[in-house]
């Protein structure tokens, strides 16, 4: 048998392989270079629009539009209720229009304190007609008492168009704002479900490159390590014989190409995993899915609509 011919087709199908295989990773690996760069872009393009989208919020007056909405609204309350017909803090709350940037929680107590109260000014009113009524009966026997018809107040809260207007250009401010907070939510979770599992930073290409990296000194290097074998075909394969091949002017040849092949495959092979998305953008960008980072008044207008959701289907 002839090794020479032997070492030489399995040396130059190695390097064959190698080629094709290497040329096909490396590609990918560039692809998958520039992929990484355009949605590192795009993340800091979502992130700064959400951003300012948190600012936008930020310059909202939901304090100053939460105090005087609703308390217009406490003071429609008053005009609802009826002698001997309460109705429920919830239908009360139902009927009337208070800001959705308050906690649901705290209107429906305020609403069961006025109700409260109210019945007691109720009874004490009452008693305090039934002492005047039995003291008129007492200084003027056989005359009724009429008690004299209350004056109703004009409602001066009505009057204030201005502050009605200024209400209004401020919910839709507030509004805008919301819808634009909704839109980079949808925005980031996208952009999250790209991001998320690194796909750049494929295992599988890591692999490759391992066994390519096999493959090259095994199937390429280490068999031209035994050429030109003698006519006699003997070689010796031991390890005694390492080290007089690599100081030989063929040794520092394989070296050099080895060191060369070797360094191209570890940058590639670095490139590949270091494609990956810090830690802290995925976390940004999953905060950013959720109302509450916009505001944490976004966050009451959530879950004032889920609670109720939850007590209109009660």
């Amino acid at each position: 048998m002839d090794w020479n011919w032997f070492f030489s087709s399995l040396s130059q199908s190695s390097a064959a392989i190698v080629g094709i295989f290497g040329a096909f990773i490396i590609t990918k690996i560039l692809s998958n270079q520039s992929t990484y760069s355009e949605k590192v872009h795009k993340c800091r393009d979502t992130l700064t629009k959400c951003r300012r989208a948190v600012d936008a919020a930020d310059g909202l007056y939901f304090r100053w539009y939460n105090k005087h909405t609703n308390n217009r609204q406490y003071e429609k309350l008053e005009e609802l209720f009826e002698d001997e017909d309460y109705l429920s803090p919830e239908q009360y709350f139902d009927q009337l229009n208070f800001s959705d940037f308050s906690p649901r929680e705290e209107i429906l107590e305020r609403i069961s304190l006025a109700i409260e109260r109210h019945k007691t000014m109720l009874d004490a009113e009452r008693e305090a007609l039934r002492q005047r009524a039995a003291s008129y009966q007492k200084l003027n026997p056989g005359f009724a008492y009429l008690e004299p018809a209350p004056q109703k107040l004009p409602n001066f809260s009505s009057l204030n168009m201005d502050l009605i207007e200024n209400l209004q250009k401020e919910r839709d401010a507030i509004d805008s704002v919301a819808r634009e907070a909704r839109h980079h939510m949808r925005l980031a979770s996208d952009m999250l479900d790209s991001i998320k599992g690194n796909p750049e930073s494929s295992p599988q290409i890591t692999y490759a490159l391992i066994l390519v990296t096999m493959l090259f000194f095994l199937g390429v290097v280490y068999p031209l390590s035994f050429m030109p074998v003698n006519p006699e075909g003997s070689f010796n394969i031991s390890l005694d014989n390492f080290f007089p091949v690599l100081f030989s002017l063929k040794g520092a040849f394989l070296s050099s190409l080895s060191a060369i092949f070797g360094a191209v495959l570890v940058m590639f092979f670095w490139l590949n995993i270091s494609l990956k998305h810090p830690q802290e953008t995925i976390e940004k960008l999953e905060s950013y899915t959720k109302i509450s980072s916009y505001s944490e008044y976004f966050s009451i207008m959530d879950r004032n609509e889920s609670l109720g959701a939850a007590s209109h289907d009660g």
